[in-house]
């Protein structure tokens, strides 16, 4: 009889070596607003996230389900994360909020790091096109230059 585990995902290993991070919220206009500096995180499953907050941005408060992100660093460790996700307002009289990781991104970290899923292929082409046009822009500028 074979056991098979299951791999955990980096990221449940580096939020608890972290244990901070800066929440955001995206309001209608998709702006990024940053919300509060949370500490003590809870995993429900692999995917699902718990923590307070102090804060609610009031149009935020009144929809219960928003966009989110959460940024993981702390200072002398020479890795950060950063997980997107959907934010529930699970509890308002707390502030609890449960959040739903949609997508995982590593920095301090070679590419094996890196969550390969469909948002990151989903921009893969447009990361491509912007680099390509921004090399294409270089090269123009650097022959008009030469010749004036």
């Amino acid at each position: 009889m074979e056991l098979h585990q299951s791999k955990l995902p980096a990221y449940i290993d580096m939020v608890h070596k972290l244990s901070q991070a800066i929440f955001y919220c995206y309001n209608e206009s998709s702006e990024r607003l940053p919300v509060d500096m949370v500490n003590g995180f809870t995993f429900k499953n692999n995917c699902t996230l718990s923590f307070r907050v102090t804060y609610f941005p009031p149009t935020e408060q009144l929809w219960n389900v928003f966009a989110g992100e959460l940024y993981f660093y702390k200072k002398g460790f020479p890795f950060s994360v950063v997980l997107y996700g959907v934010a529930i307002i699970s509890d308002a009289e707390n502030n609890l909020i449960q959040f739903t990781i949609q997508n995982a991104e590593y920095f301090g970290f070679d590419d094996e790091w890196t969550d390969k899923d469909f948002l990151s292929s989903l921009f893969k082409p447009y990361i491509y096109l912007y680099r390509k046009s921004s090399e294409l822009l270089f090269h123009s500028f650097s022959k008009l230059s030469a010749n004036a």
